[in-house]
């Protein structure tokens, strides 16, 4: 099943995948500041809560197509993709943009064990309408994900890596990340697509807007 919609997604949505390099060092502080007043979350979590919130500004990301109309979707269910045994599944944090965080960790931390485990439930896996796929645990930068149909894009997240960057004519050592917006052209136009991964990446940069 999975190889049948990956074969689909490739087959029917014309893709096109934008990329990014965002500056996670205040992402990163946050998640340290976090743990020390025992707070433990995942990058994968706070992607979650910053693409929820994101998503929320930028509606034409979460969307689909019906026939030759395209439906732009209320609910922001939002999938993260987990390596198991059994191959790639998606848990789905469901109406993620009314979701704190530590719900939202709890939450994907109960759902991603149990499809490590074989017991997801059906309900688990399906009604996503934007997925995240992390590979920076793996030491990869960049790469470029492929739609989960019939959703309308997906976010590849790489890992954070020192490195020397420019700031106020100085050289600088910063903690960088990569993200990857892979899109179906035939939805949604590339400037917006733009726009919401801009944003993404400013709330990745600046953590602090999330409590704007």
């Amino acid at each position: 099943r999975i190889a049948e919609r990956m074969q689909q997604s490739v087959q029917t949505a014309a893709h096109v995948t934008i990329f990014t390099e965002a500056d996670a060092t205040e992402l990163v502080a946050l998640r340290t500041r976090l743990k020390e007043d025992g707070i433990t979350v995942s990058y994968n979590d706070l992607m979650v809560y910053i693409v929820a919130r994101a998503l929320h500004d930028h509606p034409a990301l979460n969307a689909t197509q019906v026939g030759d109309e395209i439906h732009y979707l209320e609910p922001i269910h939002i999938a993260v993709a987990v390596d198991t045994e059994r191959g790639l599944l998606a848990p789905v944090i469901r109406d993620a943009d009314k979701k704190g965080l530590a719900q939202i960790a709890q939450e994907f931390a109960e759902k991603a064990q149990a499809a490590k485990e074989g017991r997801s439930q059906p309900d688990d896996l399906v009604g996503g309408t934007f997925t995240i796929t992390n590979l920076g645990m793996y030491e990869i930068d960049g790469f470029t994900p492929i739609i989960n149909p019939p959703q309308c894009a997906i976010l590849g997240v790489g890992r954070i890596l020192d490195k020397p960057v420019v700031r106020d004519d100085a050289v600088v050592v910063r903690k960088m990340m990569v993200l990857s917006l892979s899109f179906d052209h035939r939805l949604i136009d590339g400037a917006p697509a733009a726009r919401f991964l801009q944003q993404v990446k400013r709330l990745v940069e600046r953590p602090h807007l999330l409590l704007a």
